[in-house]
């Protein structure tokens, strides 16, 4: 698999905001590397999130055997995107795709995969400095569920079994890439995020990923995530995305109080 992260801070908070923008990316940085979707975008524009300034638009597209997925917090002016493919592509023609529709004033681009220099790499995540964690796990001789059925209901229930808040019910859908090699992948998004999987049938072989905001105990969730994904071993690579993000990031307390400021004038029910 080749991985690709981009973080970027700054910027235009009104594109951070622009739903046909999202929509527009998800089309084109696939088809423009070549990469082929299996699917139309899914979207979802949230506000007063779990944290008051959550507030953005989170989209996907499964790839044959992989994703692409763009996560926006306009409030917090940053967003996070990451490209995963079976298939090579050129993770810095990527990068300057996603960069020219939504510029900022810093971006942080790494990737690791077959046959490339590993720029993403196991580092220690530091909650009062970096946005969140993100956490890659290879499984080989994946033996979890293997059936649509299946991995819907785990992935239905997996969020609240490592307390995180699903905004949606999961997609499931099978996929084939060019020499046939049939592949399964399921996505729900968080609140925090998103958790993914695709698991190559030829091979046995699983990729799963989950990018969360919030940050967590990384041995409890591996611990759950293994009973959930069992396997012959697992390959773990976790690293902090959004990293000096406290550095960056911009206050907005008065912009987060006017959202709550109908509250005090709710009369209280009997």
């Amino acid at each position: 698999m080749l991985h690709l992260t981009l973080d970027g801070f700054g910027g235009h908070r009104s594109r951070y905001d622009d739903i046909r923008l999202v929509q527009e990316l998800l089309e084109e940085v696939p088809a423009r590397l070549g990469l082929q979707p299996v699917m139309p975008p899914m979207l979802l524009p949230y506000y007063n999130g779990v944290e008051p300034d959550d507030c953005g638009i989170s989209g996907f597209v499964f790839l044959a055997g992989g994703h692409f997925t763009i996560h926006t917090f306009s409030f917090r002016e940053v967003y996070f995107c990451d490209l995963v493919a079976r298939d090579v592509f050129e993770p810095e023609q990527a990068g300057l795709f996603i960069k020219r529709a939504l510029p900022a004033e810093t971006t942080h681009l790494q990737s690791a995969g077959r046959g490339r220099a590993q720029t993403i790499k196991d580092a220690g995540v530091h909650p009062e400095e970096d946005f969140g964690p993100h956490l890659m796990i290879t499984i080989d001789g994946y033996s979890g569920p293997k059936e649509m059925d299946g991995l819907f209901e785990l992935f239905d229930n997996l969020p609240e079994r490592i307390d995180m808040t699903p905004i949606m019910r999961p997609y499931v859908m099978p996929s084939s890439l060019p020499d046939g090699t049939r592949v399964l992948s399921a996505m729900t998004m968080i609140a925090e995020s998103h958790i993914a999987l695709h698991y190559f049938e030829n091979t046995g072989r699983a990729y799963f990923d989950i990018f969360s905001c919030k940050f967590f105990d990384v041995d409890a969730v591996m611990d759950e995530l293994k009973r959930a994904f069992p396997g012959e071993g697992h390959e773990v690579r976790l690293i902090a995305r959004g990293r000096g993000y406290t550095s960056y990031r911009t206050e907005r307390t008065a912009e987060y109080d006017r959202t709550r400021s109908w509250l005090p004038a709710r009369p209280a029910l009997k």
